[in-house]
């Protein structure tokens, strides 16, 4: 995964114990502002793997035994097919294609094949027609789409096969089925919840190199109409890996906007245009 990115420009790179020095830190801050013996509500967004999500439980529940936390990610699972002729195609739910596979050749189509490496770039160029003509996406049930993540058989249509590439980490899905008070939901970080919670996190998706400033307000909106008043948003990015460097703001949600109220670093690449943003009720 460190490798392939999304039809949307968003890569999905994390690795274990990535917010293991801002964990601590946002443990004293929730401290501050949040009832302990309180149900809350706390949603991590655009969880990638969901693998940092389970890492957080466990001081988050110890600190918020009542807690629940619901980690989700646009992508969960991405789609493989496998062509009588042996091609293989790697795709979003969507039908967006990311990979091709023929023979020897494993072919990225996003971004697509430099040029210069002529064969690739030819190969990719071929690759969404025969997509198109060859693979039946319209003949896959719906119920196996929803099916378990882990657990869901191979499918064949019309020759083809069809199996899930599970983008959850084995041990968060592990989790989700060990602790009632841990979930995986499939949402969209530029859509607001159905029913407001108390916490929020949103590291590394609302990102200027990702996104343009009017889409990013809008995920700003998403998040001021998911929180509950005085609700907490902790958003911002990682700079480096090796040691961990995190730039974040920490926003509490007001009757018409946000007021930031923590920062790591110089706070988050968006801090300005949040606070510059409009929140009609």
């Amino acid at each position: 995964m460190r490798q392939m990115q999304l039809s949307s420009g968003v890569f999905r790179t994390t690795v274990r114990q990535r917010f293991a020095n801002l964990n601590p830190q946002i443990a004293t801050l929730l401290a501050e502002h949040l009832d302990a013996d309180a149900p809350l509500s706390i949603h991590d967004w655009a969880a990638s793997s969901c693998l940092t999500s389970a890492e957080w439980t466990q001081s988050l529940f110890t600190q918020f035994p009542s807690a629940h936390l619901t980690c989700s990610d646009l992508t969960l699972y991405l789609l493989e097919a496998t062509l009588p002729s042996g091609e293989v195609f790697v795709f979003e739910q969507d039908g967006a294609l990311l990979q091709y596979l023929m023979g020897p050749f494993v072919i990225r189509l996003v971004p697509p094949e430099p040029r210069l490496i002529a064969l690739n770039s030819y190969l990719g160029t071929r690759a969404p027609s025969r997509f198109q003509q060859l693979a039946p996406l319209s003949l896959i049930p719906s119920p196996w789409l929803q099916q378990d993540l882990f657990s869901t058989p191979p499918l064949t249509v019309s020759g083809t096969s069809f199996q899930k590439i599970p983008l959850v980490h084995p041990e968060a899905g592990a989790l989700a089925v060990q602790d009632p008070r841990f979930h995986i939901l499939q949402h969209s970080a530029f859509d607001s919840l159905s029913t407001p919670v108390d916490v929020i996190r949103s590291m590394n998706i609302f990102n200027n190199a990702y996104f343009p400033p009017a889409k990013l307000a809008s995920g700003a909106r998403a998040v001021w109409h998911s929180l509950r008043p005085g609700g907490l948003w902790i958003v911002g990015r990682t700079v480096s890996e090796d040691p961990p460097v995190h730039e974040v703001t920490v926003f509490r949600r007001t009757a018409d906007s946000f007021e930031r109220i923590w920062r790591d670093g110089p706070g988050s690449e968006i801090e300005a245009l949040v606070l510059a943003t409009s929140f009609p009720a």
